[in-house]
């Protein structure tokens, strides 16, 4: 067993990485292509909004129902064979979808959809953990997760222009050939990992444990707030803009990319700098902690504004910088789960991303209905506001790892 400080990071290592990556990146266009199609889908099957809205909510709880127990699975088997499955689970429920012309069918594919991409960031945490040492996992995770926000940042050209050139049905059927390579390429790449010995090993701890620990339940409850941001952000941003500023299509495009386009700045210097102050420090709460709960903090004050402004260009500035704030410490979320749990980093990254399906299933839903409500926006940005300072305040007050640096604090 090597020890972590001694630990060279091998080329096949950073493969994972970057193939981690790409399937972040996939993984997002997959869950936003059907935005992209929701009108040539509602024409070919007759549906209505609150029809269409069915969809997106089945996906939700697909991941919701697979989060935890992939977790546990990946742990127990393996990233080798666990993600393989998911990812041709949600390769073959991605061509269902795109190959059908029942609308029964295609709502049981949406659901399995969500089951075989949930397994993805379990599987992308369990991976740093066998992979990374902890001097490196919070810019190993920022790469990573440089795809989520890519994929929103390039996901409006690169799939309206997929459906013009071709339909939705050959769009879907596209995607799913894309995913069920990197499925090939997964079992070329990843092969039996090292093992790290940390500085704090960490034995094996049962999931009910964790679901008593202080520290991952206040990281998950802020974790459903960062859900909260990012999901408002997939699904409201264009409704927002022309809803309330009158916006064209064409310059909502274009606005839309803005806050994407922080966040993939933001989240890898973030990584970068966590891991830096935790090499310094070996304070999980000074590198972790801390910039989870500042950079909330910074982005529940920018939406405040967003309840009263009067001008569409503060709106797209504070919407920007609120969602590139909040979304900035993405990595140290999962490097939480890595510190403290390596032996079950998939079970404690399971856990968490299970509050993040939630928010995912309360997001549109509650915004639709207080914009409806309210005839605004502006009690949705409150609502947004006062999950996010809640996510911040939970971090700085009950999340205390270094009190004792084991499976149940």
């Amino acid at each position: 067993m090597i020890s972590e400080n001694d630990t060279p990071v091998s080329g096949r290592a950073w493969a994972v990485t970057v193939l981690a990556l790409v399937l972040c990146l996939v993984n997002y266009l997959d869950r936003v292509v059907i935005a992209y199609a929701i009108e040539p889908i509602k024409a070919e099957f007759g549906l209505s909004n609150t029809s269409f809205g069915l969809a997106i909510s089945l996906f939700a709880l697909g991941t919701l129902c697979i989060n935890g127990l992939s977790g546990i699975l990946l742990d127990r088997w393996g990233v080798r064979i666990v993600w393989t499955i998911g990812l041709f689970f949600w390769s073959a429920a991605m061509f269902v979808l795109g190959m059908t012309e029942i609308w029964l069918v295609f709502l049981v594919m949406r659901f399995a959809l969500g089951i075989g991409e949930g397994v993805n960031f379990p599987a992308m945490n369990r991976a740093v953990a066998d992979w990374i040492p902890t001097r490196l996992a919070g810019r190993a995770v920022g790469i990573m997760l440089i795809g989520v926000p890519a994929a929103l940042l390039l996901g409006g050209p690169l799939l309206s222009n997929l459906i013009k050139a071709t339909d939705w049905h050959r769009a879907f059927v596209f995607l799913a050939v894309g995913t069920a390579t990197l499925g090939i390429a997964l079992q070329v790449i990843y092969r039996r990992p090292p093992k790290i010995k940390t500085q704090s090993e960490s034995a094996s701890v049962h999931w009910w444990s964790m679901l008593r620990n202080p520290t991952l339940l206040a990281t998950s409850w802020s974790f459903f707030a960062f859900g909260y941001v990012l999901w408002f952000g997939i699904t409201w941003i264009p409704g927002y803009l022309e809803q309330t500023w009158q916006m064209k299509l064409t310059s909502i495009g274009w606005f839309s990319t803005l806050p994407w386009g922080l966040a993939c700045i933001f989240i890898p210097i973030v990584g970068w700098w966590s891991d830096r102050k935790m090499v310094r420090t070996g304070s999980v709460r000074q590198s972790r902690i801390h910039p989870i709960w500042f950079f909330q903090l910074l982005g529940a004050l920018c939406f405040v504004p967003l309840i009263f402004a009067h001008s569409p260009n503060l709106a797209i500035l504070m919407l920007s910088l609120g969602i590139g704030f909040s979304m900035a410490a993405n990595a140290p979320y999962y490097s939480i789960c890595t510190d403290l749990f390596r032996d079950n980093a998939a079970t404690a990254t399971g856990i968490m991303v299970t509050f993040f399906s939630i928010s995912g299933l309360t997001t549109p839903l509650l915004t639709g209905w207080l914009s409806d409500a309210f005839g605004g926006f502006e009690a949705a940005f409150a609502v947004l506001s006062i999950f996010v300072a809640t996510g911040a305040l939970g971090m700085l007050l009950f999340a205390r790892p270094d009190a004792r640096r084991s499976g149940s604090q």
